[in-house]
């Protein structure tokens, strides 16, 4: 695990970052962006990683059971398009993400998006397997009243849960008894269990966005703790 006191505290993005990216929605090829790679590692990657090291040792300061590693917890601005028709390069954004481990497990998170006026925080759940889907259902399932107090208190902490409105067309197998429940078959069906936070430019552009990372890990923690404890008997 890099050494998190290497990093000095985040200085907040600069207007150069954001200039960057938006100059590489319109120039999106390596012609243009390997003259520039510098201005990509000085103003987005550098303060990227030293975003992740203070938010990571903030994390552990308030006991909060994610951490992050600037090498490891943060995405490559270079697209996969190996199986992919959309040939351009690059991203146009740059992200991390915070977990248990420091390397990207994606059971349960928090992710940092940066992108021109589309930034976004978000906590909990993204693509989890089945298996530990399953026995997070037969959770729901057998106490949904628990559940559903949990969507409320996220509801009033401004961040109902959501499944990207993609779900199961069906329901999942071995929950067919609870198809004629409506409110209780929707939930059963989510793929996902995620709440969101939009962010402004001007936010990321100053020191204090790292508190920000981390009251989206406090606010996100009653989600975590639910599909921890019911997927893995605790976290």
């Amino acid at each position: 695990m890099t050494d998190l006191m290497e990093y000095p505290p985040f200085p907040g993005f600069r207007d150069e970052a954001f200039d960057f990216l938006r100059k590489l929605e319109d120039h999106n090829d390596r012609d243009w962006f390997k003259p520039r790679k510098d201005t990509y590692v000085d103003e987005l990657r550098g303060p990227l990683e030293c975003l992740i090291a203070d938010v990571a040792r903030r994390m552990h300061d308030a006991g909060l059971p994610l951490t992050g590693d600037p090498k490891k917890s943060r995405f490559r601005i270079y697209r996969d398009t190996r199986f992919s028709e959309d040939k351009r390069p690059y991203k146009t954004n740059v992200g991390c993400v915070f977990d248990r481990s420091g390397s990207k497990d994606k059971n349960g998170v928090v992710y940092v998006h940066i992108e021109p006026g589309a930034s976004f925080l978000a906590g909990g759940f993204y693509q989890p397997a089945v298996k530990y889907l399953r026995p997070v259902r037969e959770r729901i399932a057998s106490s949904p009243a628990v559940f559903f107090d949990l969507l409320q208190r996220m509801e009033e902490r401004g961040l109902p849960v959501h499944s990207r409105d993609d779900t199961l067309t069906g329901m999942p197998r071995g929950f067919s008894q609870y198809k004629d429940d409506e409110d209780l078959a929707d939930v059963l069906r989510w793929k996902h269990y995620l709440v969101t936070r939009e962010v402004d430019d001007e936010a990321l552009m100053t020191p204090d966005f790292a508190a920000d990372v981390v009251q989206m890990g406090e606010d996100a923690r009653p989600l975590l703790d639910f599909v921890w404890d019911a997927a893995e008997g605790g976290a």
